[in-house]
């Protein structure tokens, strides 16, 4: 077994019916998967979420509390008791990733197009950075329809220490067409939106996710490309990895060297359009951060979609494992 790290893997069902294998108790969408292999649910999370659980943020020096997206809201959790309050924050929705930068949580509020900070000593809203000054004009293709949708997933510092969001549509505009009773979107329009020196970076993504900076580098999921790509510190690509699948959530282990990527499952409405044998489970991909080579395929169950991955030391893994002590 080529795991090296214990992990907690999020995932959910998928939100579209049509999608749907399993039904809504079938699903456990915080998991962990130690480094023997073994994949135990976290039962705490079970049935929180329409859909699970997108992202659970925890900062080293706020002790006993856990902070969870669950695509409306957000629940600071505290793990003694098991109770949770809401954040007060209004008009959020389709939450992805939320984190800590500094000791404020960073929200993507995908819904409205926002980047979030919040103050979470102080239970205050500190600023709501829309993206709307970023919009372009639009430009329709024929029997394309539109959305105004930079669809914001990721909130980050890049290496120089700038704030950053990850966006699959530059523009401000996601186009697409329906075609066999699927949403098809024009891809190739995502990229980086620096926040401080209010510059936009082409990256030509398609529906990207999860950024991460490794080794002097940053690791993007170009989902809908099935690829991780590698840039350097000034986004000129090195390098790309195969994953073969629609990549979200990331993490490493510099100690191992091992890059943990999400893969999510084939949908099944795209099953009539992929090539044969093109569809595989949600699974965890292990790579080599200095080869860029893959080192094995873990598959996960429970789950239809992976939202992320995160590597747990040992106090992280007996704090997620305590809670299952609080199910009644």
């Amino acid at each position: 077994m080529s795991v090296k790290n214990d992990l907690l893997i999020l995932g959910s069902q998928n939100s579209k019916e049509a999608d749907q294998e399993l039904t809504r108790d079938q699903i456990y969408p915080v998991q962990i998967l130690d480094r023997n292999g073994v994949i135990k649910p976290v039962k705490f999370f079970q049935d929180w979420g329409e859909v699970g659980v997108s992202s659970i943020a925890w900062h080293p020096n706020i002790e006993n509390y856990l902070f969870v997206s669950i695509n409306t809201e957000i629940r600071k959790v505290n793990v003694n008791t098991g109770h949770y309050t809401v954040l007060n924050i209004p008009k959020i929705a389709d939450l992805h990733d939320i984190n800590f930068l500094e000791d404020t949580l960073w929200i993507s509020n995908t819904e409205f197009d926002e980047a979030i900070e919040y103050d979470v000593r102080s239970d205050k809203v500190v600023q709501r950075i829309s993206l709307s000054e970023y919009r372009t004009d639009a430009e329709v293709e024929q029997s394309e329809e539109i959305k105004d949708q930079f669809h914001c997933n990721q909130i980050f510092r890049d290496y120089n220490g700038d704030l950053c969001v990850l966006i699959h549509n530059i523009t401000g505009w996601q186009y697409f067409r329906i075609v066999l009773e699927m949403l098809i979107r024009r891809q190739g329009d995502g990229g980086i939106i620096n926040l401080d020196k209010k510059k936009v970076l082409q990256l030509k993504l398609q529906s990207p996710h999860s950024v991460r900076k490794i080794n002097n580098e940053y690791w993007v999921q170009d989902s809908s490309d099935q690829t991780t790509k590698i840039y350097d510190r000034n986004w000129e690509l090195t390098g790309s990895i195969r994953t073969g699948g629609f990549g979200r959530g990331v993490d490493f282990s510099e100690e191992e060297e091992i890059a943990y990527i999400g893969i999510s499952a084939t949908r099944k409405r795209y099953l009539r359009v992929i090539p044969a044998g093109g569809k595989h489970d949600n699974r965890v991909m292990l790579v080599d951060i200095k080869t860029r080579k893959e080192l094995d395929v873990i598959s996960i169950p429970n789950i239809e979609q992976v939202d992320n991955v995160y590597v747990l030391n040992k106090k992280m893994k007996a704090l997620f494992e305590n809670l299952n002590t609080l199910v009644a």
